[in-house]
Formats: structure tokens, C-alpha cells, sequence
């Protein structure tokens, strides 16, 4: 049976269009649907934050000439906007934002030629979100953040979460820098948490856009992902993170203090420690605590 007969009308559209793009250099859609969010939502602020991340990750839109996109916002039954780029389509969610349904549908590359295919349709009934690209951990990574700007869930997410959440084995994902002063930092820290009694797997030296499988796989298997942030380029350390808190690992970010990064990318559901020079012994204790209960 179509997928778009078992759902209610007003979804017909937004699984249309979800449907009607096919993208050449399409690795994976990920299509989701997202039944309860918060009536008080601030849809604006959630729209702007969404396109400031895909900013920051080095996005940004395809001249309409080459794909077509659409920005739309009904603003009463007899009445529907059209915006024709990102700019302007945040400057009429300004000026209309008691509008809906809001559908947002998006090309965009970054500097390495890289396309992603974003498409979000709020609607009272819940939302809906496609993310289309060639690499699955930015599929991954686009999902979390929407689902996170907008505050959207399914009723049956928080009973898995609250038991998830405490219910953790004492596995680490550790990830750095593979630098001199990145790996004998994290050395000495992946020593402390073995003490402890922890399993500790890191990233294998690689620096590079995407998460390689072998990765992947590491950071999937663990239940609790640590990052240790350095001076230096952190993208893809917070790329890695971004995967993590996708897949619900329990976040902690460890960072050498004076060293500034997008902490946006991340959102705010996460634990955040400092720690003086390469003294990381000095949050330790701080760590402790910051730990969650682990079986």
C-alpha cells in the first residue's frame, strides 16, 4: 500500500514532494515524520536556527536556475506565500508567523560539490522532514539538529529515552585530535576511564569530511561519546558529535580552556567541562559526576 493512503490528507503533499525529488548524487533519503511538538513553538527561531547550522556545516543554496525549490507559507485559507530564496523566506515567517501549514524545500552544496536536499513541512498534525544527501552521517547529523530546533517527538521516543538514558553500559567513544598535544591528552584521560573500568574506543587517526565506516561503527556501539576539544580545527570532531547526539549517546564535552568552537552545532543537551592547558587531570573529579549512572 502507497504510504501517502495510510496517512491524512493534509501529509499527501509533503510525502509528494519528498517523493518527486531523486537525487543524482543521492547516497540516502531519510524521510521521518514527527507527531507532537510544542503548540507554544517558536517556529520562527526554530527555522532561523536550522538555517544558521546548515551554515555553519558550509551549506549553502543552489541558484534556483539549477534545482527548484520551494518556500511556502499559508497565511489563511484563501491566501499562500511563496518565497524564492532562504533570506526571503524567513523575512515572511517575520512578518506572517501564525502562518501554516510553513514548508520549507531546499538545495544546497557546500565547497566540495557535496549536495544536500533539506525538506521540512510543519503542519498541525505534527511535521515532516526529509534530508537527502551523499553522505549518511549528515543525513543522520540534519535529523538530530531538526529534531532538536523544533522540539519534535513521537509519544513512544520518551518511554525508550528514560530508559536508555539510564540503563548505559560503561562504553566510551573517545574523540580528538590526532595532533601531539590532541593524542596526549586523550591518552591520559582514555588511561583515567579504563581504570574506572570502561571500554575506550577512539577514531584511528583519520581527519577527513566524512565519518568513514569503521567509525561510524565505533561511535554507534558505544553508549557514552566523550569529545576533547583542542586547539586546532574541530569540525570534524564535532561532526563525529553531531552523529552521537543523532543516535541519543550520552554527551560530554571536555574543552581546553581559551579554545573557542560553533558549540551550535551540538545543540545544548550535553555536559560541558573545562579543563586548564594539557592539565586535563585537573576535571576529573568534575567528570565523575558528569558521568552518568552506568550498569
Amino acid at each position: 500500500m502507497e504510504l501517502a493512503s495510510c496517512l491524512s490528507d493534509e501529509w499527501t503533499c509533503f510525502w509528494s514532494i519528498c517523493r518527486g525529488y531523486a537525487g543524482e548524487e543521492s547516497v540516502v533519503r531519510d524521510t521521518r515524520e514527527y507527531t507532537v511538538y510544542p503548540s507554544e513553538l517558536n517556529i520562527l527561531e526554530s527555522f532561523k536556527n536550522l538555517t544558521e547550522y546548515l551554515s555553519a556545516c558550509g551549506y549553502e543554496e543552489i541558484p534556483d536556475t539549477e534545482c527548484p525549490e520551494t518556500y511556502t507559507l499559508q497565511v489563511d485559507p484563501s491566501r499562500t506565500l511563496e518565497a524564492r530564496s532562504l533570506a526571503g523566506f524567513i523575512d515572511l515567517l517575520r512578518r506572517f508567523p501564525a502562518s501554516m501549514p510553513i514548508t520549507l524545500h531546499t538545495h544546497l552544496r557546500n565547497k566540495n560539490l557535496e549536495y544536500l536536499v533539506c525538506v521540512v513541512s510543519v503542519r498541525q498534525s505534527g511535521i515532516g522532514v526529509m534530508a537527502d544527501a551523499v553522505d549518511p552521517n549528515q543525513v543522520e547529523g540534519i535529523h538530530g539538529r531538526i529534531k532538536e530546533f523544533f522540539q519534535a517527538s513521537n509519544p513512544w521516543e520518551q518511554e525508550r529515552r528514560s530508559v536508555s538514558r539510564y540503563d548505559l553500559k560503561k562504553s566510551v567513544f573517545l574523540a580528538h585530535r590526532f595532533d601531539s598535544p590532541g593524542n596526549d591528552i586523550s591518552s591520559r584521560l582514555a588511561t583515567f576511564l579504563r581504570r574506572l573500568g570502561f571500554e575506550v574506543l577512539e577514531g584511528s587517526g583519520y581527519e577527513t569530511q566524512g565519518i568513514p565506516d569503521k567509525v561510524m561503527g565505533k561511535i554507534k556501539s558505544q553508549d557514552i561519546f566523550i569529545c576533547v576539544v583542542t586547539s586546532g580545527d574541530a569540525s570534524w570532531i564535532l561532526s563525529e558529535a553531531s552523529v552521537a547526539k543523532a543516535r541519543n549517546k550520552y554527551l560530554i564535552l571536555l574543552c581546553q580552556r581559551g579554545v573557542s568552537f560553533n558549540k551550535g552545532i551540538i545543540g545544548q543537551d550535553h555536559e560541558y567541562l573545562e579543563f586548564p592547558g594539557d592539565d586535563i587531570e585537573k576535571v576529573y573529579s568534575e567528570l565523575l559526576y558528569a558521568l552518568p549512572p552506568v550498569k
